[in-house]
């Protein structure tokens, strides 16, 4: 089945690292920035751009605050109808146990909100879709960390069943990952599971499609790019936060204080 995604715009936005640099792009539309796990990688980590170091995350919720920012919610963000001035949305792919323990209690201290898309077969469990192909084993958030997220008025959302590329499925595949997925956490939270993340970021129309007819209101990619009026509520952009390139400017610029 073939693979289709979003033509990137040639203006597209490099991964995020401090709001001085994309204070313009911000200004034109509402950004949402992606990130996965918060923390120090272990030593033998594959995929170490997953990883943000604590004190970045809690220097970039400071620097927002202190520059008049908000956290807005998907249902705000997709009905505003024009850019928001000052807002952010703030998504943690996969539910890694870091985000309830090193994200969690700074979302809190600044008063930003964010949402996490829970791989719905996995919680409690571990990334198995990332050790298959060599990836170190990494703790997924339980049942108890979940609802200790919701009850500090933070959003979950959808992330299929078990995390697998929905294009390489077959549509029945695909669309049992989505709706069982939805399912199974709004019969375990209580809750209307209304926004989505496609796992690697792999959509096609069909898939799109899918997500739409099983209930959800909108749906993240992992192509670069913020979102203007009019954007495909199924197919958001998203910027990737990550650790600066290593430069002496970075370096004395950006290392905690």
């Amino acid at each position: 089945m073939a693979l289709s995604r979003p033509i990137p715009s040639p203006d597209a936005l490099p991964p995020y690292t401090n709001l001085w640099a994309y204070r313009k792009r911000f200004a034109e539309a509402a950004p949402i920035l992606m990130y996965h796990k918060i923390g120090s990688p272990p030593l033998g980590t594959r995929f170490r751009g997953l990883y943000l170091p604590t004190w970045l995350l809690e220097r970039q919720l400071c620097e927002w605050k202190l520059a008049g920012w908000a956290s807005a919610r998907f249902e705000d963000f997709i009905e505003a109808g024009t850019p928001m001035r000052r807002q952010i949305c703030l998504t943690f792919d996969d539910g890694y146990a870091s985000v309830h323990q090193e994200a969690l209690p700074l979302l809190r201290g600044q008063g930003f909100q964010a949402i996490v898309f829970l791989v719905a077969d996995r919680i409690g469990g571990s990334n198995d879709w990332d050790v298959v192909i060599g990836e170190k084993p990494t703790a997924l958030m339980d049942r108890v960390q979940i609802e200790e997220w919701m009850q500090a008025g933070q959003e979950i959302g959808g992330h299929t069943l078990s995390h697998p590329s929905l294009v390489r499925l077959t549509p029945s595949e695909a669309l049992r990952e989505i709706v069982d997925g939805k399912k199974k956490l709004e019969d375990l939270f209580g809750r209307s599971i209304d926004h989505f993340s496609y796992p690697y970021g792999d959509w096609n129309p069909r898939i799109r499609d899918f997500v739409a007819e099983a209930g959800y209101r909108t749906a993240c990619t992992v192509e670069r790019g913020v979102n203007g009026p009019g954007a495909d509520p199924f197919l958001l952009r998203r910027i990737m936060a990550c650790r600066p390139p290593r430069t002496l400017r970075t370096l004395f610029g950006l290392m905690p204080g």
